[in-house]
């Protein structure tokens, strides 16, 4: 009987294609009930397939501790390698969930870090730092950091830090530098440098809208923040970001007027061209187009609307495409993941046939965009390198059964088409 390793030595011999790993979208499912994170692979047309759903927690009542349940964010490491998750499970304990994702989009549930009071977002740092936050009414709010460690699979923490009074949103700028906290009750957004493994504030902006959530472009350069039903509950502000020391300066013109009522939330296209912001009250996605220069944003007068107040949810984007989720099934018996594409010439979002997907779980709330991996052969470090590293490292998974080497149909089945499919 030949092994695994005669297999793909053998395979290497044979003609054989690269395969990329495909484009996904994740989806955190904040049910009362049951919480779990679905894997949904973005075929060429944008149309979604469900490849995998982890359920992390379940309950007959929500009077009963269920700290897995009502999964409400979710956020990628920048290497795609593990998903992360919080649960607004309720003041009996709640938990921050670590996920493995494979090769085929499937997961694995690594590591769950207990929490006596948890938050309404997270956000990855870096590939091994990850900022959680600490959403407390009757107490503090705080920003966590987390390191990672994957190869014990495990968080620790490594800072904590004072965050305000009501924080629900935090975002990473792009180069890592520095992290965004929203404050509502304090129309405040919060400025903290990282160095190494802690965080520093360095400024806190008075805002003059609630800053429901905040977004920085691809590129760095702004930052929006949401109005929800304050000034007017129509608006949102805007901020250029400078690129040394990470400060905030309001934007000509801010605070903006949207078209929809209770902004609520931002999603960018990669290029920066177009910002589409979601709304709470009308349930409807709107786009604008964003000067290059300034970060102004201007009303497309362009909309979709997915139906019941506050049943919009999560949004992100990748080259062409806008996801983004309906949580609930009222008045209009639709609910699940939509996929719009983008027409990039008048930021038009038409949503694709088929849409929107359910996605398997109770209430999509969350949502996180992977291109999928450059090169998904590159198991090893160091990275960007294609070595015999990186072939011992796949022989090691496939020898175990790592859902990360069940590359190929029939999938939970480990042959030598996961082998060619690797080589």
């Amino acid at each position: 009987m030949r092994t695994p390793a005669t297999l793909f030595i053998a395979a290497l011999t044979a003609a054989a294609s690269a395969q990329a790993t495909n484009p996904h979208i994740f989806v955190a499912n904040d049910g009362n009930l049951e919480g779990s994170v679905s894997s949904m692979r973005i075929e060429p047309d944008g149309s979604l397939t469900l490849v995998d759903r982890v359920i992390t927690g379940t309950r007959t009542s929500t009077s009963q501790p269920c700290p897995g349940c009502n999964t409400y964010a979710i956020d990628l490491s920048p290497d795609g390698r593990f998903l992360a998750t919080n649960h607004a499970a309720g003041d009996t304990g709640e938990q921050v969930t670590i996920y493995s994702v494979s090769q085929n989009g499937t997961l694995a549930v690594v590591d769950v870090l207990p929490l006596a009071q948890g938050g309404l977002d997270i956000a990855w740092v870096r590939d091994d730092l990850l900022a959680v936050c600490i959403t407390n009414l009757s107490g503090s709010n705080l920003l966590r950091l987390y390191n990672w460690n994957d190869q014990t699979n495990q968080l620790s923490l490594a800072d904590s830090d004072s965050a305000g009074s009501f924080l629900t949103s935090i975002v990473v700028h792009p180069n890592g530098q520095w992290i965004y906290c929203n404050d509502s009750f304090g129309f405040t957004v919060r400025q903290f440098e990282v160095s190494g493994s802690s965080a520093t504030l360095v400024d806190t902006v008075s805002i003059p809208v609630y800053g429901v959530a905040i977004s920085v472009s691809p590129d760095g350069r702004f930052l929006y923040a949401a109005g929800g039903i304050s000034a007017g509950g129509n608006a949102f502000a805007g901020y250029t970001i400078d690129q040394s020391t990470g400060a905030l300066t309001a934007m000509p013109g801010s605070p903006f007027t949207s078209p929809g009522q209770s902004p609520k939330g931002f999603t960018m296209t990669p290029d920066g061209q177009y910002l589409y912001v979601s709304h709470g009250t009308d349930a409807t996605i709107r786009a604008f187009s964003v000067d290059p220069e300034s970060g102004v944003p201007t009303s497309l007068g362009l909309s979709f609307d997915v139906g019941l107040q506050g049943t919009l949810q999560g949004m992100d984007t990748l080259p062409g495409f806008l996801f983004a989720l309906d949580e609930s099934t009222a008045i209009d018996g639709i609910a699940g993941a939509y996929t719009f594409a983008i027409d990039p010439n008048t930021g038009a979002f038409p949503p694709v046939p088929g849409a929107p997907v359910l996605t398997g779980g109770i209430s999509p709330t969350d949502v996180v965009a992977w291109p999928g991996a450059a090169c998904p052969a590159d198991l090893a470090a160091p990275f960007g390198t294609l070595n015999i590293f990186d072939i011992q490292a796949y022989i090691a998974l496939y020898n175990t059964q790592d859902p990360a080497a069940d590359l190929a149909e029939p999938f939970g089945t480990f042959n030598i088409f996961d082998i060619q499919a690797y080589i």
